[in-house]
């Protein structure tokens, strides 16, 4: 992989570790305010003036129940930004890499228990992963080159990462004797370092398409918080409650990296072992040991 990356979304939980892996490459980044959809023939020159060879897509809108009741910030930009990007990406030869949902799949967990395969159709459930499935959609229009991740329940990084779901958990079971988890929705609980990382060898191998991203398994949330706090010695009562939310978000967001695996290049680990390996490494940066139970 030659040449510029600019990368968009850097400072979220999967941008800032792809800035950090390539902090020794040509790497250029656009700040939000430089994204702005309501100018778009100024954004698609924009991106194109920077020359980039690679345009890396981790900007997102993640307000996953807010977009139930306000749709525009959520299309904005998830659907009409990826569009324009893959314009811009057309227009001057660029590689597009752009991250999407295993949520964009839907339906229940009773309709389809297994997990889903990159080969299986979109039928999203919620205002959101409607605007991530438009987004693919927008970017395939173009016919740029591209290659789209459908990524699933990420963590990691920086434990002051706002959405890092395995450090929220452990900071909370050291504050509470009792936790509340939901056994009923199932997914693939996914390191974002493990997504650079394939990320970075598909673009090696100059591998194009919509591919699942996640890490090997699926587990019910309730599994995973247990397999998080184990992990870090901690041991809470887990109370199993279903969660009411305003999204009617899916059951099942698991996913099966089939594509990957046919291709011989799926490099991601199975789903308990990136927790624990994360956990660890989260005890070590704090100097601490987990108790055993």
């Amino acid at each position: 992989m030659d040449g510029r990356i600019l990368l968009l979304g850097a400072g979220g939980m999967l941008g800032s570790r792809f800035a950090l892996a390539l902090a020794d490459r040509d790497l250029v980044m656009l700040p939000r305010e430089q994204l702005e959809v309501t100018r778009p023939r100024e954004l698609v020159d924009t991106v194109a003036r920077m020359s980039a060879s690679v345009i890396i897509n981790c900007a997102a809108d993640t307000d996953v129940e807010g977009a139930e009741a306000s749709p525009a910030p959520a299309f904005s930009v998830n659907a009409i930004l990826p569009g324009l990007l893959a314009q811009a990406a057309a227009e001057s030869g660029a590689m597009l890499v752009h991250l999407s949902s295993t949520g964009c799949y839907g339906r229940g967990a009773d309709e389809n228990a297994a997990p889903h395969s990159d080969f299986a159709p979109l039928a999203p459930t919620t205002v959101h992963h409607k605007s991530k499935a438009a987004g693919e959609t927008a970017i395939r229009e173009t016919a740029c080159r591209h290659l789209i991740l459908r990524l699933g329940w990420l963590y990691g990084g920086s434990a002051a990462q706002r959405k890092n779901f395995v450090s929220a958990r452990i900071a909370e079971a050291r504050q509470k004797t009792e936790l509340a988890s939901d056994p009923y929705q199932t997914g693939s609980p996914t390191n974002v370092d493990d997504v650079v990382v394939q990320t970075l060898a598909l673009l090696e191998a100059r591998i194009l398409g919509t591919f699942n991203c996640v890490a090997t398994g699926a587990v019910s949330r309730f599994d995973y918080v247990r397999h998080i706090l184990k992990s870090a010695g901690l041991f809470p009562r887990l109370v199993p409650t279903r969660f009411q939310r305003l999204a009617p978000v899916s059951e099942n967001e698991a996913a099966i990296n089939d594509k990957l695996n046919l291709l011989g290049l799926n490099r991601m680990p199975a789903w308990d072992e990136g927790v624990s390996a994360y956990v660890a490494s989260l005890l070590a940066d704090e100097g601490h040991q987990p108790n055993v139970e």
